[in-house]
């Protein structure tokens, strides 16, 4: 049986749109998969900052306060951003779960993810721009 004009633009109309969710579906996956590696990196990055500043403490007892605050202020911000990445990597959690729950943007919108997201990217940027710091002065300092 011959397919009618109708059942070929409704067959074509279908295949569109399983396309369209295809492309969408796998653009949102990656979206989602760079953000996580984004929060994952800062992470890594900020455990071992932290890691590495405790481990030259004991170094610090001949170095200015000057130095002793930049080293303070860096070991603070990686905290920050260690602590605002599980902040945000639990909130994406609930948000995409109220989301499967039919519980609408809105209450996945509350968590206010946008702002712990910033928060993350600019304790870590500080924490670098401090270690940055500390190191170089430490180096002048030390000679």
């Amino acid at each position: 049986m011959a397919e009618t004009d109708q059942q070929r633009d409704q067959r074509l109309l279908d295949e569109l749109k399983g396309r369209n969710i295809a492309h969408y579906s796998v653009m949102l996956a990656a979206y989602i998969n760079a953000r996580i590696d984004a929060n994952r990196a800062i992470f890594l990055f900020s455990s071992t900052a932290i890691g590495l500043l405790i481990a030259i403490a004991n170094k610090l007892q001949s170095l200015g306060i000057s130095i002793k605050l930049l080293y303070v202020g860096a070991l603070a911000a990686f905290f920050v951003a260690v602590c605002s990445t599980l902040f945000v990597y639990a909130r994406h959690a609930e948000a995409i779960e109220s989301y499967i729950r039919g519980e609408g943007k809105e209450t996945a919108m509350d968590f206010k993810l946008n702002t712990w997201k910033h928060i993350n990217y600019v304790s870590f940027a500080i924490g670098l721009a401090l270690a940055l710091f500390f190191t170089i002065v430490g180096l002048f300092v030390s000679n």
